[in-house]
């Protein structure tokens, strides 16, 4: 790889040599990005490594507005609309998703905020890098500088797999107050600790994850530094860095493997893939024969090392496949049904687990809970947050800027091609939101700059803005009104809960075996299953069509690790909510203390044969002293005769409640969708009346894009 991001371009425009003159021009541009690279070991202690990257770019951006005219690239169209989407995708924050715990809008603020200030933060990367001057931002200090963060990485990973329990109070988890502190969220940003224990592989296991705050998160991040990397630090003219590199390649294959992380694994395949067909193409067999046979050497370096008993004992537990694909079907499927167009806003924690709807995490599994919707892979978290429509947006960008640079014409544009390549790849299972979304815009914005590809000027798009703004405006709150018409249509949705505590089924006998079972634990999906059951909804409506209907209606839950059951009726008589809640709450209980009672008559008939059984045995006068004496028999059928058959008890009666109209949804998706229509029909009349359309490009951009 590191050959093909050196092969000699095919396009005029090579990597401009050092300007001695303008190294001290150079250092002063890029200090938000050397402060920011070269001292991130020491933010990472501190606990502000999730802070420090998106205040660099305060200055960046602070830069861009100082000096004018302002570059777009070709399908920035698609970005800024994912960024009105993403903004607009705010207003839902207080909308309960289908299958997701309900309530708790405001408490969503803080994660939907550091949401957005990182897309914006990596759209001021992709801005300014991509419209600064080569001579002040070369890019060989730009690729050097994020090859350091490929370093930092390795040796976070190193620092994981050899202390895998190091881990440090940060200065910032000391400022923060107690309960702020204690937020899961607020802990996994602030919390320094080299890596993450997990269990997945039957014992415990670490994977490094310093100096970033996820196992997945190292892992995309090492893909996605590993081309600056490869290209600022081991083509020729590197210096000493070139002399360092091989060390520092060679021991990040130690952490590479520890990590257990098969995207990052796959991405790096895929890379060397990238590699072969690209020298097989060029006619570079040499090169082809050359990285083949390192291939195979490190493989067999491999297998003969205990590093391979760790993949392969990582690729037969796979088990986390059907967890992701659970959750992405959940995740995708809410977002269909409650806010297809604009989304959620942000991520809800799931009602239950996969297993049951009273799971959740414990301290003796962490693992037993179900990560949030709308996490587990970045593409499954736009769609969650932003709609299937602002996702489709978010992926042109993309689709847009990886056509531009397929070709491969020079070696930055080869590493922007492998950057997305890895990129398309990690989005499905990481969660790239962050310093890895920021590196993949570092890496289109050096290639955008180079190929100069006659994008679009800020100053023309506000123009063209200010001309449709009436058709803006007009279709935007025509969609707006539509949405409050079909919110005014919306009837009032009244919900009653009322909560159970079940009781503990009463001790059970095995008469075979001559030993007590201890209680039972409850399964609470099976209560649950008991509650919609033709015994319990014969109490309140004998028609099977009438059943039908309060089936859909009725919507069981259970707290985490718990055995209180609630029930929930929806209805537009917010009467008829509670009457039916407290009547299928008493028509449940008297189904479970039926069966109750009926166990019970089974166990005392199983247990009188018994004591039959005993008695022959005993007049007998068999030696052979018989597993079940009638004296033991007789105890067992005391137990049973004291066992209570009671079903549980009510701790909270059903109380109607009014749900909040989801008015945000139809409004919102309205506007949007009604913006849309407006760009769209803007664009449409351009083309007719041939004149130049909502982004039109710039006649003459200026090569070297200098500044005043």
């Amino acid at each position: 790889m590191a050959l093909t991001l050196d092969e000699r371009p095919t396009a005029p425009r090579p990597l401009a040599a050092p300007d001695p003159d303008a190294r001290g021009t150079t250092a002063w541009r890029t200090w938000p990005l050397t402060v920011l690279v070269l001292a991130f070991p020491v933010w990472w202690i501190l606990g502000l490594s999730a802070f420090v990257p998106i205040l660099a770019t305060v200055p960046m951006a602070v830069d861009l507005v100082r000096h004018g005219s302002v570059r777009l690239p070709r399908g920035a169209l698609w970005w800024g609309l994912f960024v009105v989407w993403l903004l607009a995708s705010g207003l839902m924050l207080w909308v309960d998703a289908p299958g997701a715990v309900p309530g708790g809008g405001g408490g969503r603020l803080m994660v939907y905020g550091y949401r957005v200030a990182w897309y914006l933060a990596c759209t001021v990367v992709l801005l300014w890098l991509g419209n600064a001057d080569e001579r002040q931002v070369r890019t060989d200090v730009v690729l050097r500088l994020l090859g350091w963060m490929f370093v930092w990485t390795v040796l976070g990973g190193l620092l994981g797999t050899f202390l895998p329990r190091f881990e440090v109070t940060s200065a910032v988890e000391l400022a923060l107050p107690g309960g702020l502190r204690s937020n899961g969220f607020v802990q996994s940003l602030v919390h320094p600790q080299a890596s993450t224990m997990t269990t997945f592989l039957g014992h415990v296991e670490y994977r490094p994850n310093a100096p970033f705050s996820f196992a997945n998160s190292w892992g995309a991040n090492l893909s996605l530094y590993l081309p600056f990397f490869l290209l600022g630090w081991c083509r020729r003219g590197a210096g000493w860095r070139r002399v360092v590199a091989p060390v520092v390649l060679v021991l990040a294959a130690l952490p590479v493997v520890y990590s257990m992380n098969r995207g990052l694994w796959l991405a790096l395949g895929a890379g060397a893939a990238f590699v072969v067909v690209r020298w097989a193409l060029r006619g570079n067999l040499a090169h082809v024969v050359a990285l083949a046979t390192a291939l195979v050497v490190a493989a067999l370096v491999l297998w003969a090392s205990p590093l391979a008993d760790v993949v392969s004992e990582r690729l037969a537990n796979a088990h986390s496949n059907d967890r992701r694909s659970e959750l992405l079907e959940r995740t995708v499927t809410s977002t269909l049904e409650g806010s297809p167009v604009v989304g959620f806003g942000s991520t809800r924690d799931v009602q239950g687990s996969f297993a049951s709807i009273a799971g959740g995490s414990t301290p003796d599994c962490p693992a037993c809970g179900v990560p949030p919707l709308g996490t587990q892979g970045h593409l499954w978290g736009v769609i969650f947050t932003t709609g299937v429509v602002g996702a489709a947006f978010f992926l042109l960008f993309f689709v847009r800027r990886a056509w531009a640079h397929w070709r491969c014409r020079t070696p930055v544009e080869t590493l922007a091609a492998v950057i997305l390549l890895f990129f398309a790849i990690e989005l499905f299972v990481y969660d790239t939101l962050g310093l890895p979304l920021m590196t993949v815009m570092a890496a289109l914005a050096l290639a955008w700059r180079e190929r100069d590809d006659d994008g679009t000027d800020l100053a023309h798009v506000r123009a063209r803005l200010r001309h449709a703004a009436p058709l803006v405006v007009a279709l935007t709150v025509a969609g707006a009104g539509v949405g409050m018409v079909v919110a005014a249509q919306q009837p009032e949705v009244y919900a009653a809960r009322t909560s159970l505590l079940l009781a503990r089924p009463p001790v059970a006998l095995d008469p075979d075996s001559g030993t007590e079972r201890k209680n039972q634990e409850i399964t609470v999906d099976t209560e649950a299953a008991l509650v919609v059951s033709a015994g319990t909804l014969d109490r309140i409506d004998r028609t099977i069509s009438g059943q039908a209907a309060l089936r859909d209606a009725i919507t069981i839950t259970a707290a985490p690790n718990t055995d209180v059951l609630t029930i929930e009726y929806r209805s537009t008589d917010a009467d008829r909510a509670s009457a039916v809640a407290d009547e299928l709450a008493a028509g449940y209980l008297d189904s479970r203390a039926d069966y109750l009672a009926l166990r019970r008559e089974q166990v005392l008939a199983s247990l009188d044969t018994a004591l039959r059984n005993a008695i022959e045995l005993d007049t007998a006068g068999d030696s052979s002293r018989p597993l079940l004496t009638e004296e033991r028999v007789q105890r067992y059928i005391d137990n049973v005769l004291l066992a209570t058959t009671e079903a549980g008890e009510v701790v909270r009666s059903a109380r109607s409640v009014r749900l909040p109209d989801e008015a945000a949804v139809p409004v919102v998706s309205g506007a949007l969708l009604g913006l849309l229509s407006a760009l769209a029909l803007d664009a449409l009349l351009s083309v007719v009346h041939r004149r130049p359309s909502g982004l039109p490009p710039v006649a003459s951009p200026t090569p070297a894009r200098s500044r005043p």
